[in-house]
Parts: C-alpha cells; structure tokens; sequence
C-alpha cells in the first residue's frame, strides 16, 4: 500500500514536471526561434513567406516564386532548404493550376543543366529588403522547375564548381576543366540524358540583354557554339533548332548564335564531349531576377 501511494506520487510530481516544461517552451519559444533562425536557412524561408505584405506586389511575387521554387542554390547551406518539389497540372475543366507535392527521383532525367561559371550574379533589384543575390544558379532551379512541370525531369548540378576550382588551384581560366569533371561524372552516371545545358549571364548593359513583349520585360538568350573541335555542327544544329523555335513565337528574345573560333577564345566549351551539349547566356549583369 505504502509502496502504491509512493508510486502514484511520482507520478504526479513527473506530471507536473511536463507542465512545467510545456509552459516553458511555449514561454521561451519566441527566442528559441530567433535563435533557429541564425542557423537555420528553411526558418529563414517561412519567416520570409510569413512576413511579406501585400504592398510590395512585384517585390512579393518575385520572392515568393524564388522562395517557394525551392531555390537550392540561393542560400548558404541547401540542407535546410524546403525540401518538397512544386510540380502544377493544369485542371482542363476550370483552367486553373493545381499544385502536387509530389516529385518521382527514381524518373530518369532527360535534362542537366549546370554552370561552369558558378559566381555570375545578377542585379538584386527588388530582392534588397531581403538580403538575396540572384545568380546563375538560380536560373538553373527556375528552369529545372519549368521544365519539370511540363513533364521533362531536369537535374541541376548541386556540387561547389567554385570550391573545387580552389582545392585545384584553378584560376577563372579554367572554369571549362572545373565543370567537365562535373559534367563527365554525369555523362557516365546517366546515358538518359538528351541535353545538356550550361546556363551563363552574360557582362553586357541592360538595354542589350533585355526585350519588352506585351508590356513585360524579359532579359534575352544568346547562345554560344565553339568552333574549335571537329563535331561543332552538330551542337551548332541544336542551338540553331532552339533559336529558330524562340524567333518564330517570340521575336527578338534571342539574341542569336554566337560562334567563338577567334585567337583567345575558348572555342570548346566542353562541346567535344557530346553534340547534345549547348551554352546559353540568359540576360546580362543589370537583369533582375523577374527579368530572368
């Protein structure tokens, strides 16, 4: 009996010692998120999304869209970033998009997009507040999440191009050796793949890289085919095939084909590897990321 009661007392005092601590997490949860926040890139992420207010309008369309876009490569560390993929069906009945958190890694992909230039940044206009840099990366995840909502499952290079240039003691120069390590690990690991895209931002001025179509801006393309290797004219099809398709349903936001074979240029771009692999410049330093 003595030993029922010291029981049910134990009980009692470990009860009160989960209020106790329940009380204080909530109490103290306020700090405790503002000290996640510090270390944590996916708080970051919601704190963004639940503090936007409706009078930014573009401001806050843009940032939504990177944001939600599960943008990997914008932030420091992508282990905290949002880990579900968006992917949108169309409802035929009422025209109207549905969102499906579903993404299948076991599709093979069909795409691979990567940057052999990783630091290229854009213009953070309309991103200030929020302490963003837009760069070429994050055209990459635009694009993967384009194409992955039509159906065409794209991959985006993940790994640190500039980090292993560094442990190389790589200068800019050899940005092309850098990204072909990549770019073979790829080739070998995956023979789905049907393109392979090496997504740049070009240096030019904003009134060269950017076209007005139905009263929107939209920075332009440009594509680049080295011609320093036997099997050229194939990459060159490709990239002739894609900008013939872009003039006929939106003139003008190509800036065409630029062949590079002079004395200094690069002229290979690691084309040699396969005909199916092309350069494209999207927009230049001064393009904002609504542009992009």
């Amino acid at each position: 009996m003595k030993q029922r009661f010291k029981s049910k007392r134990r009980r009692k005092k470990k009860f009160l010692i989960y209020i106790l601590i329940f009380i204080g997490l909530i109490y103290f949860e306020p700090y405790i998120n503002k000290y996640r926040l510090n270390y944590s890139n996916k708080s970051l992420i919601n704190n963004l999304l639940e503090n936007m207010t409706s009078s930014y309008n573009l401001k806050e369309n843009t940032v939504y869209k990177i944001i939600k876009s599960n943008l990997k490569g914008l932030f420091n560390s992508p282990e905290y970033i949002l880990s579900t993929e968006l992917k949108y069906t169309m409802n035929k009945e009422t025209n109207e998009e549905k969102v499906n958190f579903m993404y299948n890694e076991n599709e093979l992909p069909i795409v691979y997009i990567y940057n052999s230039h990783q630091g290229e940044n854009y213009s953070n206009k309309y991103l200030e507040d929020y302490n963003i840099v837009p760069n070429v990366i994050t055209a990459s995840y635009m694009l993967e999440e384009k194409l992955e909502n039509i159906g065409i499952n794209t991959i985006v290079e993940e790994n640190d191009i500039l980090s292993y240039m560094k442990n190389n003691n790589y200068d800019h120069s050899k940005s092309y050796i850098a990204s072909r390590y990549f770019l073979t690990k790829i080739m070998n690991k995956y023979d789905s793949i049907k393109l392979y895209i090496d997504l740049h931002r070009d240096s030019v001025t904003h009134e060269v890289t950017t076209i007005t179509i139905d009263g929107k801006d939209y920075a332009k393309l440009m594509f680049v085919i080295g011609l320093k290797y036997e099997t050229y004219e194939k990459n060159l099809s490709i990239a002739e095939y894609i900008n013939n398709k872009l003039n006929e349903n939106y003139k003008g936001l190509s800036r065409g084909i630029l062949k590079k074979n002079n004395v200094g240029a690069n002229g290979i771009y690691n084309q040699d590897l396969s005909p199916y692999i092309i350069l494209i410049e999207v927009g230049g330093v001064d393009n904002n990321i609504d542009e992009i």
